[in-house]
Formats: structure tokens, sequence, C-alpha cells
């Protein structure tokens, strides 16, 4: 069985990259559970206003094994997922249609260790009737990732981003990551030459949140009645505030040039 699995992985990796689908293509809807019980619907996010990052790996492949362990997804969901920013998804998905528990949590089968420990993204094991989601995704080699946009378009990411180069492609997306049901409301200025953000039509601030680009929480401020925040400990670069008061919280993104 080892063999045929062996043979079967090497004709899937062999595959041209070129099959997988064309950047601007739109994405196939699905609707998975994963390996904790959940459910997944890729419109239903995209609905809510979510960039969706979906991963196609298999248990046993050892560049996915690679992939994985360099955290870059783990990151970016860490820090912009549901328990971060709430703007983008990552959901995993499992190619080989043999693997079970086992498998995931690295104590028996085919595997390269335990996928489930340290990571927190949503891990589906794709079985009949789910793996037309390979075909739809023309799956041709992993670990492939795909980004998906709110307007339901695909972008083949290359492996070698980093999250910071992951966030970006998520905020090219039409409808930046910035939008934000309350951004209407709260106004932000960047003053770089007193070095210092000035929030403005604020209500009572629950918290306000420095970011960086690589999804790093750089400072937190709990609330407190001040409206001017200091920057000066900043560098040169791209941050995400995350801003929270009693009227709902915003997400903008500023650039800092002391």
């Amino acid at each position: 069985m080892n063999k045929l699995r062996t043979i079967l992985a090497f004709l899937v990796i062999s595959l041209s990259s070129h099959a997988q689908l064309a950047n601007g293509s739109v994405a196939p809807d699905f609707n998975l559970i994963d390996i904790n019980g959940n459910w997944h619907n890729l419109h239903q996010y995209l609905a809510e206003g979510k960039v969706v990052f979906v991963e196609f790996f298999a248990c046993h492949c050892p560049s996915c094994w690679s992939y994985h362990n360099t955290g870059k997804l783990e990151n970016l969901y860490q820090n912009y997922g549901p328990n971060g920013t709430d703007q983008i998804m990552v959901i995993m998905i499992e190619y080989d249609q043999w693997n079970g528990a086992n498998e995931f949590n690295g104590t028996a089968g085919w595997t390269q260790g335990d996928w489930i420990t340290g990571s927190s993204i949503p891990k589906v094991n794709a079985e009949d009737p789910d793996r037309d989601i390979f075909t739809d995704y023309n799956v041709t080699y992993y670990p492939m990732v795909y980004k998906i946009c709110t307007d339901k378009t695909t972008e083949l990411m290359e492996i070698s981003y980093s999250t910071a180069d992951l966030f970006q492609k998520a905020d090219a997306c039409p409808g930046a990551l910035t939008v934000n049901r309350n951004e209407e409301v709260i106004e932000m200025v960047v003053d770089n030459k007193n070095k210092k953000i000035i929030l403005k039509n604020i209500k009572k601030l629950k918290s306000l949140t420095i970011i960086d680009i690589t999804g790093k929480i750089i400072k937190r401020t709990e609330g407190n009645n001040k409206n001017s925040f200091d920057t000066s400990f900043l560098t040169n670069g791209i941050y995400l505030l995350q801003i929270e008061d009693t009227g709902g919280s915003v997400v903008k993104k500023v650039f800092i040039q002391n």
C-alpha cells in the first residue's frame, strides 16, 4: 500500500504546475467540515468581507511539512484571523484520501509529523464526496496556496512569500483590508513631524493596538481618555492600527516616517 501511495504522490507532484487555476479565475465555492467538526463555507467568508487563503497539502509531503514549519500562514491566521483583526481566513485542506486522525497528529501512518500541535488553522480531511474540490481547484501538486479576494477571484501564492508579503497580497484585493463598518466614523491624523497619531470622532476608547506588517503586535494600549498617541518609538514603515471603542472596531493602515 505504501508503495502504491508513493507512486500516486509522485504522479501528483510531477504534474505541471501550470495546470493550476489561472490568476483571476472565479473561485469555486465549497462547504467543508474540519477535523474539529466546524463548517467552512467559502462564499460566506467572502460575503463577510474576509480575504481567504486556502492551502492544499498532504500529511506525507516533505515540502508541505517544511512550509508548515515556517509558520507563515499560522502567523497570518493568528494576527489577522478570528482571534486577531478578523479580516483574513486561512483553511488547510488535506489531499491524501487514506489519511485519518493518526496522520494529522503524527502518531501513526504516512505522515511527516504532528500537524495539530502549535497550529490553530482549521484543517479539513477531504474525503468522498468532498474530493471534487481538488478537481475544482486543479490541484496538481502541493503545497499549493490560493488567495481568494472578496470578489471571488483567485491568485496563486508563492510559498516563498513571507507573512508580510501575504498580508500585502490580501490588502491588494478590491475593498482593502482597512475598510470597516466603523471606518467612516473614526478619523485618524498621522502627524509624522510631531511623531504622533491623533484620533478624531472617537467614542470611549477600549483599546488601541499597533501591529507591524509581519503581524507582530508592537504595542497595545488599554482604554483611556487620550486621543493622541506617541509614535516616536516606531521605525519607518507601514503599520496597522486596530482601534476599538464603544461604537465598534476599525483597522486602519498607517505609514510612519519619523
